[in-house]
C-alpha cells in the first residue's frame, strides 16, 4: 500500500502501539526474543524487537497493506 499524505501517515503511526518515526522513516516493532541475535534487533522497554524500516521514497511511504487497513477500520 502507498501512503502518499503525511498526514495520513502521522494518523495511522499515531494509531498503532508497534509504530513510531525516526526521522521521516516509519518503524515498525514486533517483539521477538531472538532478536538480540538479528541485525534487525533491537531492546527497548526491557524486551527484545525487530524492527522493520518504511523509508519515504520519491512517491510517499509503501507500507504492508494491514497496517493501513487497521486504520482505515479505525476512521469508518
Amino acid at each position: 500500500m502507498l501512503v502518499t499524505n503525511l498526514d495520513y501517515m502521522e494518523n495511522i503511526v499515531s494509531s498503532r502501539h508497534d509504530l513510531e518515526w525516526d526521522g521521516w522513516n516509519v518503524v515498525k516493532y514486533v517483539k521477538d526474543p531472538n532478536g538480540f541475535s538479528s541485525v534487525d534487533g533491537v531492546f527497548r522497554k526491557g524486551m527484545w524487537f525487530k524492527k522493520r524500516m518504511f523509508p519515504l521514497t520519491e512517491k510517499g511511504w509503501n507500507v504492508p497493506e494491514n497496517i493501513g487497513r487497521s486504520h482505515a477500520k479505525m476512521e469508518g
